[in-house]
């Protein structure tokens, strides 16, 4: 099942690919010192992939980006010229020097201030890689142990490496999930240096027998698949924290990147000495990485086992609070009650280790569902302050704090900043379709899921948002075939044959939409039935009342998908209803509520 391309040409350059690189290269260094030239090239790159070029003149550009008063007169005041020149000289310099190899280039053409985005036709296998920033993957270190059990270890260490390469400042490190496309197929090291752009990759193996460590180590230039570095240890154990610190300060010596803070500050903080208690957390992040429901029920175990073995030891609390979080969020279990079991635990983390930036991204992610929105981007900028390079951080404040209340742009530049982190990400990449649906932008979202299903074809969400683009733009024949598939992926989980059952009522296949609706009050008597999920039914169907009496009912439940009740274009049937009002108030999204709320 594929879904039809919509560009024009495999030469031009796509608008998802345009926001990753103008905010890529506003994180050069050429870029960071210059934010008033910063903010005339982003304010001009989201004008023109808006198709708004003609407010692209001299008058809006002074007052929108350079704050001069409406008496503004471009003939007295040269401001937008000036800066202009000073754009192109900043451009010009970035692709002289370290953005030589860049595969889009930027320009402004001599009296004119629409930017155009020029693909390089012969580009290098590396040239997509932001080369004025290191960038370094970590690939999934290869387990050799005798016992495939011992695999969680071996993915635990990639995973604590990755954390701790994120505080070197001007490394960029490419998250665990798109790292982990290439856990089980190894295609040539320049072609995962091109597909995850980056210059540098570490890769490994690790041995386990008993309490004896044999972990190799290389780091390897992806364009030329040169070695820069390589080394093996042979330590017990419980000095597998110091032989991650061995690993990472190599990496930073060899790469000639600077380190935040005092260079003496360890990158590797160990949360526990207790061998124990970090092989039962390594073992929990295992299973929460697979996200379904066994695995996620599996994780919770494990965590708590963890903290058996050492109370004081803060990531498994915030493990626990990730995964209450993920089960009340897919609706495996009612939300309420696992809710206020994430928070307690996201708290007691914190407590634990103020520091710990994935404490704060979980209590941020708690706060959001629970409608807590201030609560929520504090927690959620914290996480990102402490961790720049935690994807999962931006993903969350994107899709779960800015988009429920309606700042859908930021949302979307933040969800395209954690996916510059994490390219290869089926979660991130279908949220930001899910975004773009918000924005009523469907053909480019169809872009988007159209990309997630290429990178791996059995990813359901993928499916479900096509569907959902599909819906709005009237195509339901398309649509119920993504929902289908979904289905099909899914062996009966419910969500598609929900979305299937909506698809049917809304395009005039109301008999067939009640049948399935049948199936689910039916099931309902005998198991836990989300009431969100028969409210899109019966929305389908037109049947409005019934539609809020389920929605009151999720309501009560507290769950986790009525944070989005306000921007998805699905609810659009229920805008100007009281009873939709009163729902918006209650969640803390009626229209009155403003970004400023936030600040």
């Amino acid at each position: 099942m594929t879904i039809p391309a919509h560009s024009n040409s495999a030469e031009r350059v796509s608008k998802v690919e345009i926001r990753q690189y103008v905010e890529s290269i506003l994180a050069t260094e050429t870029f960071a010192r210059s934010p008033r030239l910063a903010r005339f090239l982003r304010f001009a790159a989201q004008q023109t992939l808006e198709g708004n070029e003609d407010s692209l003149k001299e008058y809006v550009l002074g007052v929108e980006v350079f704050d001069r008063n409406e008496d503004y007169d471009p003939r007295i005041d040269p401001i937008v010229r000036v800066e202009a020149r000073r754009l192109r000289a900043k451009l010009k310099h970035h692709y002289e020097t370290g953005g030589r190899d860049d595969g889009v280039v930027i320009e402004f053409p001599l009296g004119s201030y629409v930017p155009r985005f020029v693909k390089r036709a012969t580009a290098p296998a590396a040239r997509t890689v932001e080369t004025s920033v290191e960038t370094i993957a970590v690939l999934p270190f290869t387990n050799l142990s005798s016992d495939p059990e011992n695999e969680y270890f071996s993915d635990g260490l990639t995973q604590e490496l990755i954390d701790a390469l994120t505080k070197v400042e001007g490394l960029r490190v490419v998250a665990w999930a798109s790292a982990n496309q290439f856990k089980e197929q190894r295609p040539d090291l320049r072609e995962i240096g091109e597909r995850l752009h980056v210059r540098s990759i570490l890769e490994g193996s690790v041995r386990k027998s008993g309490d004896v460590l044999r972990i190799a180590a290389q780091l390897i230039h992806a364009v030329d698949g040169y070695y820069l570095w390589s080394e093996t240890y042979e330590r017990g154990m419980k000095d597998v924290f110091s032989v991650q610190e061995e690993i990472s300060r190599a990496i930073v010596s060899t790469l000639r990147v600077r380190l935040t803070g005092r260079p003496r500050d360890p990158l590797v903080k160990p949360g526990t000495s207790s061998v124990e208690a970090h092989n039962f957390y390594l073992k929990g992040r295992y299973c929460w990485n697979k996200r379904v429901e066994p695995a996620l029920l599996q994780s919770i175990e494990y965590y708590e086992q963890a903290i058996a073995a050492d109370p004081l030891y803060a990531q498994p609390y915030a493990g626990l609070a990730d995964a209450y979080t993920i089960i009340g969020q897919y609706g495996i279990r009612p939300a309420r009650n696992l809710m206020e079991k994430a928070r307690s635990r996201a708290l007691r983390a914190l407590e634990l280790d103020p520091g710990l930036a994935e404490a704060h991204a979980s209590l941020g992610l708690v706060s959001a569902l629970e409608w807590d929105w201030s609560g929520a981007e504090r927690s959620l900028r914290r996480a990102i302050e402490l961790n720049p390079g935690y994807a999962s951080a931006h993903h969350w404040y994107a899709y779960e704090c800015l988009a429920p209340v309606g700042r859908l742009d930021e949302a979307l530049v933040e969800i395209e900043r954690a996916q510059l982190l994490d390219p290869l990400s089926l979660i991130i990449a279908a949220t930001v379709g899910d975004i773009l649906v918000m924005l009523r932008r469907y053909d480019e979202a169809l872009d988007q899921f159209r990309r997630a299903i290429e990178l791996d074809g059995t990813f359901p969400k993928a499916y479900h948002g096509a569907g959902r683009a599909y819906v709005q733009k009237g195509m339901f024949t398309e649509a119920i075939a993504m929902y289908e598939k979904a289905r099909d992926l899914t062996a009966g989980f419910p969500i598609p044959l929900a979305l299937i059952a909506h698809a049917y009522g809304i395009s005039g296949r109301k008999e067939e939409a009640r049948l399935l609706l049948d199936r689910f009050l039916e099931m309902a008597k005998r198991e836990y039935v989300c009431p969100f999920v028969l409210a899109r039914i019966y929305l389908g169907l037109g049947q409005l009342d019934e539609t809020f009496d389920k929605l009151e009912q999720a309501f009560e439940q507290r769950d986790a998908r009525l944070i989005h009740l306000k921007v998805a274009p699905v609810f659009d049937p229920l805008r100007g209803d009281a009873r939709y009002e009163s729902l918006l108030n209650r969640i803390g999204l009626s229209d009155s509520y403003s970004a400023s709320d936030l600040r």
